[in-house]
This record gives C-alpha cells, structure tokens and sequence, in this order.
C-alpha cells in the first residue's frame, strides 16, 4: 500500500502534468523539475541512469525531451500509465530509458554481470528516495505557506487538519471533508470550498517555488 507521502508525490506530479498539457511555462516548470530530479538520481544512482556512449546531460536531455513530447501528444494511453504512489514522470522516464538503453546498444559481449541486469531492476530505491526527497520538501513548502496565512485562513487550516486523517492536511492525497470543518466554524460549506482551495493553490504555489 502505498504511504501518504507517496499518494501525494503522484497526485501533485499528475497535477503538474495537466497543467503542462496545453501552458507553454507549465512545461518549462514540468521540463525543468524532471531536469532536476534526474541529475539527482544520477547522483545517487549513477549505474542505473547511464547509457553506455552518451554522457549523463544527453542521457537527461534525452529522457526529458521524452517526457516532454509524452506530455504534449496527450495520449490517453500513456496519460493513464499514472498509478497511485507512482509519479507518471517517473514511469515515462524509466520507459524511456530502456528505450534508449535499447537504441544505443553497443555491439560488444557485455562481461559485467551487474550491469546486464541493470535493465531489469526494479525502481524500488529509486523510488523511495524520490518519495523521501518529495516529503522533505513538502515540509519545507507547507511550513512557508503556513508564515503567511491571514487570521481567518489559519482557523479554516486548522478546521481542515482537524478533520484530515491523523491531521495530515497538505498530505492528503484526496479532498477532505468540507462538512466538517464548515460546523466546526459555523460556515456554509461553499466558504469551507473557497478557503480550502485557496489554502490548495498558496501550497502548491509554494511547492512549485521550492523545486
């Protein structure tokens, strides 16, 4: 199953990914994320993101270019490989990668076992070091949106927290009852709507700056 963490890395990446669709900046902010999380993982795990003759920049300027063509066709088929606690960014990369490892194959006997089998590891670490970088900087963001709220936004903030699960407000990977926190506050629930999708847009607009 997986964590809130993770829900919530996928769900925001998909997010992202719509909003690039057809927003030529949205596909910069897109392209430029992916850019990063890349070098990233080459950094950490730089067996798994190479191909053998091209350099580690070809090799991210290729699986971004891959992203970022995935992104404009709008296939239906592709848009839904997105899976919950998966980023679809990731899934289009890693698809790509093996295309590439494929079309840049070198005409030798490969004699390093652990390389061969590169291909057919799973993302599992990759992954999960994704998902601990993404909650890391999801804490970073909410705790800036949090310094700036006005009066009223704090209280529907912690009306909304009161009735996420375990509190768990910007990690949810789903709306939160807007009910709830409307009789908490004594509120018509169009007012709960309208401050928690403020609340939505000042994270993400925080989030979005810390990439």
């Amino acid at each position: 199953m997986p964590s809130a963490e993770a829900l919530a890395a996928a769900l925001c990446d998909c997010h992202e990914r719509d909003a690039a669709l057809c927003d030529d900046s949205a596909l910069v902010a897109y392209e430029a994320k992916w850019q990063s999380k890349l070098l990233k993982l080459q950094r950490v795990f730089p067996g798994r993101w190479r191909v053998p003759g091209l350099s580690d920049e070809e090799v991210r300027d290729l699986l971004t270019l891959g992203l970022l063509e995935a992104v404009r066709r709008a296939d239906p088929a592709e848009l839904g490989l997105a899976r919950p606690g998966r980023e679809w960014g990731l899934l289009i990369a890693a698809r790509e990668l093996k295309a590439l490892r494929q079309s840049f194959r070198l005409k030798v006997v490969v004699t390093d076992l652990g390389e061969a089998a590169l291909p057919a590891r799973t993302l599992g670490q990759e992954e999960a070091w994704l998902e601990l970088e993404a909650a890391q900087g999801r804490a970073r963001a909410q705790a800036r949106a949090e310094q700036g709220l006005s009066l009223p936004q704090r209280r529907w903030l912690g009306a909304f927290k009161a009735s996420a699960e375990d509190g768990a407000f910007f990690e949810s990977s789903a709306e939160p009852n807007l009910s709830a926190p409307s009789r908490a506050l004594g509120k018509h629930r169009s007012s709960a709507l309208r401050a928690y999708r403020e609340l939505q847009a000042r994270f993400c607009a925080e989030l979005t700056r810390g990439e």
